[in-house]
């Protein structure tokens, strides 16, 4: 089966990871083909990768020129990620016959050009209860690179992403106030002023830190000396970090995002985008009840795997080809 992973992307971040993995998953049964960006193509670790400078998806020439390498290509399968490439192939399409298989990455108000695709993969229920056309739910999965066991220090309560407001760090620095745990907030991004001050505002220097995004053998760093991963997301696609901290045996409460329902019973979640509810979840999990997540590591490590969620999307094409 000869399969495009197509993604237009100007910065190497969680969904070009998510191609580059399941690519390179793909190769053993499959010729993978990745089209991307000059800006990210030496991120890619697949053996096959095509690149080109960005353009506008209303660019003719851009389109012209994707379009003459996919006919050239010919692949079975054409697999977009993002609502950009979606939206591409779908005008594309009109002119070169195509099987179109589109991954949603998160929860989105608009999925016009999703409902065009031949079939969508959704990473959520969440997720796939916001489209209005055919769609599959995969989820997503730990990292295959990281070790199975880790020496975990329990230094410290861990926060991890980028520092927008949909992660809702703000919410998890109102509610450290009356926390004697310190906390650790990894990531970068616009916000990094504002959480600053806000740390400052409620005089929470010695008890949070923001720590500039790291590479992933440093982020390991972090995950083993962390007693506890929260995620305080307002909304999310996944959340990856969720999954790679309970692989690593770490346990996570978390708001009701992503997949988050799917893996955490309802005492360890809090409403998103809600302060009160958030602080209450703190309060109760890192300065109170312990927890037991040993069930909840063995079904992350199980059905999340990129071997259990590869072979579904390999399914999903099959059925493609065969409908």
């Amino acid at each position: 089966m000869k399969v495009i992973h197509l993604v237009l992307s100007n910065v190497f971040a969680g969904i070009e990871q998510h191609v580059d993995e399941l690519s390179i998953f793909q190769e053993t049964s499959c010729n993978v083909t990745v089209m991307c960006n000059d800006s990210i193509a030496d991120k890619f670790n697949n053996k096959h990768v095509i690149s080109f400078s960005n353009f506008n998806r209303r660019s003719p020439i851009g389109l012209l020129r994707l379009a003459l390498k996919l006919k050239k290509l010919d692949a079975d399968i054409i697999h977009t990620h993002g609502s950009k490439t979606t939206e591409i192939v779908n005008f594309i399409k009109k002119f070169i016959k195509l099987n179109h298989v589109c991954t949603v990455h998160g929860i989105k108000k608009n999925t016009q050009a999703y409902e065009k695709a031949d079939i969508a993969i959704t990473v959520s229920n969440l997720a796939k209860n916001s489209l209005k056309t055919k769609s599959v739910v995969v989820k997503n999965w730990w990292s295959p690179a990281l070790p199975d066991n880790i020496q975990n220090g329990k230094k410290f309560i861990l926060a991890v992403g980028r520092l927008e407001a949909v992660k809702g760090f703000d919410l998890l620095i109102k509610s450290w106030k009356d926390i004697n745990q310190s906390l650790v907030i990894v990531g970068s991004g616009n916000d990094r002023r504002k959480l600053d001050d806000l740390i400052e505002l409620n005089k929470l220097e010695d008890k949070i830190s923001i720590i500039d995004e790291v590479s992933p053998d440093k982020l390991l760093d972090y995950y083993k000396n962390a007693a506890l991963l929260v995620i305080s997301s307002r909304k999310e696609g996944g959340p990856r970090v969720a999954l790679e901290a309970l692989h690593l045996k770490i346990p996570v409460i978390s708001t009701m995002v992503g997949h988050m329902a799917d893996i955490l019973p309802l005492e360890l979640l809090a409403k998103p985008d809600n302060e009160e509810s958030l602080t209450k979840l703190i309060r109760s999990y890192v300065d109170g009840k312990t927890m037991n997540q040993d069930s909840i590591f063995r079904y992350v490590n199980e059905e999340y795997s990129l071997t259990a969620q590869g072979n579904k999307i390999l399914k999903v094409y099959k059925d493609l080809l065969v409908s």
